[in-house]
């Protein structure tokens, strides 16, 4: 993964857990979407790595197969989030 959102567009820091940082993008607008099959511009992807989770900005086609590697078992929630690209690191 290359750029992390680690608060919102408001700059309220989100939380540790995968759960926090996937209820803080809701709360800023993000919508939930299924995995898609192709890239999508305001992509981003919430990944559960147990303590902690990390919300990856999917800014190309290129990142897009790093998430969606067919190797990659932890779980994943998708979303289009409209600030993704101003607020990612």
């Amino acid at each position: 993964m290359g750029k992390y959102i680690n608060e919102d567009s408001k700059g309220i820091a989100f939380g540790a857990s995968a759960k926090s940082k996937l209820d803080g993008l809701v709360n800023d607008g993000a919508k939930v979407i299924p995995q898609p099959d192709t890239f999508q511009e305001n992509l981003v992807c919430v990944v559960d790595n147990g303590p902690f989770g990390a919300a990856g900005y999917c800014d190309s086609p290129e990142e897009f197969q790093v998430f969606t590697s067919p190797t990659d078992y932890r779980p994943k929630t998708w979303l289009i989030y409209e600030h993704a690209e101003a607020v990612a690191q």
